[in-house]
């Protein structure tokens, strides 16, 4: 998810953070092999490093397996971000403390001490600390405003001092609002005609009566259990429901001024 932060600028926020999440996985792996608690000092350095990433992993692969699956889950994409990996870790538990009983007892079968769900539980605070750490020191991944396309039949449409560099068109009444960087400009027509003819600009119809252009989407943010769109020009557009999702995966643009045509 894209949101924009306090501050106002763009902040992406990708569902996984995969090499964040690997490299805390490797050094929480290596961090348990060197410290060896829960009695694994018995075991040799290899097979200690092999317990550990076998029992990490298995519940790593699970909560992320459950992640990626929920994206496709409606029900989550007016709730808070978080509640994915709640749910996920809630659902993995169980088949993550049988999976590393069996480890367990394949490497240490007649080992005592306390009992796996314990362990697991300590063992995913180290986790969870080593990559929130990691996560925290991630900068925005942003992608660099792209020239805008040639020239159409929509664009044709416009008066000269507007240029082509749209931002977004709103439906009113019977016109459609368009906006560029350099103003903006009614036309007569309906805002899936004026969507239709813009089939090759990059952009995305956001709700019933707004559509934005690829180069000016700055990324979302909830406001009172919505979802807006917030735009180079400053404004923030609603977004529907049945568009969240296709919102979501958009890459927003560098913070910087419409380029003039």
């Amino acid at each position: 998810m894209n949101d924009i932060d306090p501050k106002g600028k763009p902040r992406e926020r990708p569902a996984l953070h995969m090499p964040e999440q690997a490299t805390g996985y490797a050094l929480t792996v290596a961090f348990l092999t060197v410290l060896a608690p829960f009695s694994t000092s018995d075991l040799p350095a290899p097979s200690r490093a092999a317990y550990w990433a076998l029992s990490i992993g298995a519940g790593w692969a699970q909560v992320l397996g459950l992640i990626l699956l929920m994206r496709r889950v409606k029900f989550f994409d007016q709730r808070p971000a978080i509640l994915r990996p709640i749910a996920a870790f809630a659902l993995a538990f169980l088949p993550i403390v049988f999976i590393a009983g069996q480890v367990d007892g394949v490497f240490r079968p007649e080992a005592g001490g306390a009992p796996i769900w314990i362990m697991l539980v300590n063992v995913g605070a180290v986790f969870v600390l080593v990559s929130g750490i990691l996560l925290a020191r991630i900068r925005p991944r942003l992608d660099p405003p792209a020239p805008p396309p040639a020239r159409n039949a929509f664009l044709d449409r416009l008066s000269p001092q507007m240029g082509t560099a749209l931002i977004s068109l709103t439906a009113q009444d019977h016109y459609v609002e368009v906006t560029t960087g350099k103003g903006q400009e009614l036309i007569h027509m309906r805002l899936s005609d004026a969507i239709e003819e813009l089939a090759e600009y990059p952009g995305l119809r956001i709700h019933r009566s707004h559509w934005i252009s690829s180069h000016a989407f700055l990324g979302t943010s909830r406001a009172n259990g919505s979802l807006l769109a917030h735009l180079c020009d400053g404004r923030a557009l609603p977004v529907s429901r049945s568009y969240a999702p296709e919102v979501r995966r958009m890459r927003p643009i560098r913070p910087s001024p419409v380029p003039a045509p």
